[in-house]
C-alpha cells in the first residue's frame, strides 16, 4: 500500500551486514595477535565487502535509518580504524619500537576522523556519485592489500620507515578533501555499457587468477586517483585562468 511503513524486518537486513562486517573486523584483529598476519589482512577486506553490501542492501529495500549510519560507522572503526592499525603496527612498524605506535595511531585517528565527517555530511543533501577524502574502508583495504601480497613481517628499518611514510601519505588522503568516486553508487535506471561489462569482466579474472596483486594494484590506483584528479581539475583551471590574463595585460 502507497505511503504504509517498511516492515521492521527490513532494517534487520543492513544492520546484519554491519555487524557481519564488525565481527570479521573483529577476527582480523584476534589473527593478527596471533601473529597470522595475511590472513588477518583477508579478513579486513571480506569485512569491507559486508561494508558495502550494507549500504547497497539499505538503498535497495529503502531501509537507510540514522541508526544504521551510525551502526555502520562504529563497525567500520573497528573493521578498518582499529583493526588495520593493530595489523600495520604488529606486522611491519613494531621494530620502529615508539614511533611504530605512533605511525598505526595515525592512521586509526585519520579513520575515525573521517568517518566523524562522512557522519556529519550525511544529514546534508551531497553528491553521492563522489567523495571527499579516501573512504576508510578503502584505505584499509590498500594496506590490508600490501599486507596480504608480502605476507611475511617486515625485518628491516629502513622497510618500516618506508611503511610509515606511505601510512602517513594514505592517512592524509583520507582527511583530505581529494574527489573518490563513489563505485558503489546505485541507480535504478543505470544501464551498463560494453566498457563498464569490460571492466567488470577484467576484474572478476584478475580476483580470480591474481588475487594479491589485483588486490594491491587495484586499490593502489584508487588511492592515488584522488590526488591525480584535483591535480588535474587545479591544471584545468589555471590553464583557464592565462588567456583571461593575457587578455587583461593587453
Amino acid at each position: 500500500m502507497k505511503g504504509s511503513k517498511p516492515r521492521k524486518g527490513i532494517y534487520l537486513l543492513p544492520s546484519f551486514f554491519s555487524l557481519t562486517n564488525l565481527f570479521f573486523g573483529f577476527i582480523s584483529i584476534l589473527l593478527t595477535f596471533h601473529g597470522k598476519y595475511s590472513q588477518a589482512a583477508l579478513w579486513i577486506i571480506f569485512a569491507a565487502i559486508m561494508d558495502g553490501m550494507d549500504g547497497i542492501v539499505a538503498r535497495a529495500t529503502g531501509s537507510p535509518s540514522d541508526f544504521g549510519i551510525e551502526l555502520d560507522s562504529l563497525s567500520d572503526a573497528v573493521s578498518f580504524g582499529t583493526s588495520t592499525s593493530v595489523l600495520l603496527y604488529f606486522w611491519g612498524l613494531k621494530i620502529l619500537e615508539t614511533p611504530g605506535v605512533f605511525f598505526s595511531f595515525i592512521f586509526l585517528t585519520a579513520g575515525i576522523l573521517r568517518l566523524a565527517r562522512y557522519n556529519v555530511r550525511t544529514r546534508v543533501q551531497s553528491d553521492r556519485r563522489r567523495y571527499q577524502g579516501l573512504t576508510v574502508p578503502s584505505a584499509a583495504i590498500f594496506m590490508a592489500s600490501l599486507v596480504f601480497f608480502l605476507r611475511s613481517p617486515l625485518e628491516s628499518r629502513t622497510l618500516a620507515i618506508g611503511l610509515a611514510v606511505l601510512t602517513i601519505l594514505v592517512s592524509s588522503c583520507m582527511v583530505s578533501t581529494f574527489p573518490y568516486r563513489n563505485f558503489l553508487k546505485v541507480r535504478k535506471s543505470h544501464k551498463i555499457n560494453i566498457k563498464t561489462a569490460l571492466f567488470l569482466a577484467l576484474s572478476f579474472a584478475g580476483i580470480i587468477f591474481y588475487t594479491r596483486p589485483f588486490l594491491l594494484v587495484f586499490f593502489g590506483l584508487n588511492v592515488l586517483s584522488g590526488p591525480t584528479v584535483a591535480l588535474f581539475r587545479a591544471l584545468k583551471k589555471a590553464l583557464k585562468k592565462k588567456p583571461e590574463t593575457k587578455e587583461i595585460l593587453s
